[in-house]
């Protein structure tokens, strides 16, 4: 008998670790369906396929035991009963900040005699640091499989939602709507080419299970309306609106299955009105109409006030539970805000190559990862003559069961010349971003910053780098840089210098710190977001908006 237990994911959520008969036993129940994603020797497959594998192999077992064993006569002893096993630990019940933010800026431990560093020994020493960390590389990243959580089907309802006859509203994030969220994930399709909306599926798409709502119109909607009650082949009529935001979305047809006790949840496509939520940049309550009819039958309309998140306000966790043990992890959304298609990246990258540090920027063009450390440091030395200090800002309002956090653009940053962790990591991914140069997000308790990789298609560690201490250095503007006397232009090159390559060291101490924690994802306050898989998945950044 296989006593392994086993951890499962379903969009993102991960649930176990459970034993083949504690999963078999929920999927009878329903609380789990065989397309939820098992994690067998390190890898991550289908729950169907896996289950499918195990029930051959027991049966060809016995077979051959069988065959191997003809009948005999066996005397039957007493039973003996033996102690159960011990109950597996409780997993600890993670509290979720509402913000990614320290008090303050990371400052470097403090250093012996000032280094005097020349920018070939820079590359050189920024290589040796991250090939140190090769003991601690995060074996998963790079294949896709945790960058793209999805959301869970398990959408929040809101505790104060009443049910007007059979009809229910129903909402993936509660009672706040993130227009980050909408318009970053517009052409997502969670789930591929399988199928789960009734309406759409074919043969070769999972059958409904017992006690499994059956959903119908659009899988990857936000909003819908659950029916109770309702029987096979009835005419199903649902329309969802919202004030200004979202014209009135109707989905009509015929419901061909229902959950053994009569429910139904209907996911009408969403008309969202992407440039209203673009300009969204304060939250505000907001009327959300929800109404719906069964053979003709109309029941009473329902209204459900809303709070509309700004812009800037991204979503990281949803959590289902009151104890915070069932979340949603939504951080993926964070490479939302790095957008490499800003016209400020262009402004940029001309000051970084004003520079001279280097003669240009190739990204991984050079097959040099000398050269590619080089280029992060001009951008990094442009970034501090634009005079981007670290700024501790959390305005985020915590929301119903979602916890997010406010995120400048990269516009916003430069304007006010300010940056929180969050704020600097997405403007530096950014411009790393526009010259290839692969850049993700590093996300612990409280806070998160940059790492990058040297070379393309790399099996090492990336370079982390801590963005909090960009404001560390008082340097002179690009446009001023030839005013300066020579002595003083050194000393301003040495001091940048040395303080990445300490911001370097600080970034790379954190990865090694948590490797491991950042590796096996299974708690989801630790996540290294890949902007690249990120983009894979179809997460495209917010267009930059003229009016502010």
């Amino acid at each position: 008998m296989n006593d392994q237990r086993y951890i499962l994911d379903w969009r993102g959520t991960q649930r176990g670790p459970w034993s083949i008969a504690d999963i078999e036993t929920r999927l009878e129940a329903g609380e789990i369906n065989s397309l939820h994603s098992i994690h067998v020797n390190g890898k991550w497959v289908v729950l169907r396929e896996f289950l499918e594998q195990q029930r051959t192999a027991a049966a060809l077992a016995r077979k051959h035991a069988q065959a191997a064993q003809p009948p005999r006569h066996v005397e039957v002893s007493p039973a003996i009963h033996q102690t159960a096993p011990p109950p597996l630990p409780a997993q600890p019940s993670n509290s979720y900040p509402p913000v990614l933010e320290r008090s303050g800026p990371v400052q470097p431990k403090a250093t012996g005699p000032r280094l005097w560093i020349t920018l070939a020994s820079l590359s050189a020493l920024l290589i040796v640091l991250a090939a140190g960390l090769g003991g601690y590389l995060l074996a998963n990243r790079g294949s896709g499989e945790d960058t793209k959580p999805t959301p869970s089907t398990t959408e929040t309802k809101s505790e104060e939602m009443h049910v007007h006859g059979k009809s229910q509203p129903f909402s993936f994030t509660g009672k706040d709507i993130f227009p980050s969220a909408l318009i970053s994930t517009a052409t997502v399709d969670w789930n591929g080419d399988e199928q789960f909306a009734e309406d759409k599926k074919t043969d070769e798409d999972a059958q409904l299970r017992k006690r499994e709502v059956p959903i119908y119109g659009d899988e990857n909607g936000w909003l819908g309306i659950e029916l109770d009650g309702v029987k096979k082949g009835a005419q199903v009529s649902v329309e969802i609106s919202a004030d200004g935001i979202m014209r009135p979305s109707k989905w009509q047809g015929i419901v061909t299955a229902v959950s053994q006790d009569g429910h139904a949840l209907v996911k009408p496509k969403a008309m969202w009105d992407y440039e209203a939520l673009m300009k969204v940049r304060q939250q505000r309550p907001i009327n959300v109409i929800f109404s719906a009819s069964i053979d003709g039958k109309a029941f009473p309309e329902v209204t459900e006030t809303y709070t509309l998140k700004s812009i800037n306000d991204c979503p990281l966790y949803i959590t289902r539970d009151e104890a915070g043990s069932d979340v949603t992890n939504l951080s993926f959304l964070f490479a939302a805000y790095v957008n490499e298609n800003h016209p400020g990246v262009q402004d940029i990258l001309k000051e970084a190559l004003g520079c001279r540090l280097v003669d240009k920027m190739d990204g991984y063009l050079s097959d040099d990862p000398h050269q590619v450390v080089l280029q992060v440091l001009a951008i990094w030395n442009a970034l501090q003559r634009r005079g981007i200090k670290y700024s501790n800002v959390a305005t985020t309002t915590p929301g119903d069961r979602v916890f997010s956090q406010s995120v400048r653009f990269l516009d916003q940053s430069i304007d006010a010349n300010q940056a929180n962790c969050v704020d600097g990591t997405v403007l530096m991914a950014s411009v790393l971003q526009k010259l290839g140069i692969k850049s993700h997000l590093v996300l612990i308790p409280g806070h998160c910053f940059l790492a990058f990789d040297v070379a393309t298609n790399s099996a090492a560690m990336p370079v982390g780098l801590e963005t909090t201490m960009l404001g560390n250095n008082e340097l002179t503007e690009v446009k001023k840089m030839d005013l300066l006397p020579s002595q003083d232009k050194l000393k301003e090159y040495q001091d940048s210098v040395k303080t990445f390559v300490e911001a370097v060291a600080v970034g790379n101490d954190t990865i090694k710190k948590y490797a491991r924690k950042l590796q096996n994802n299974e708690d989801a306050r630790f996540r290294f977001v890949s902007i690249e898989d990120a983009r894979d998945l179809g997460i495209m950044p917010i267009p930059f908006a003229m009016d502010k």
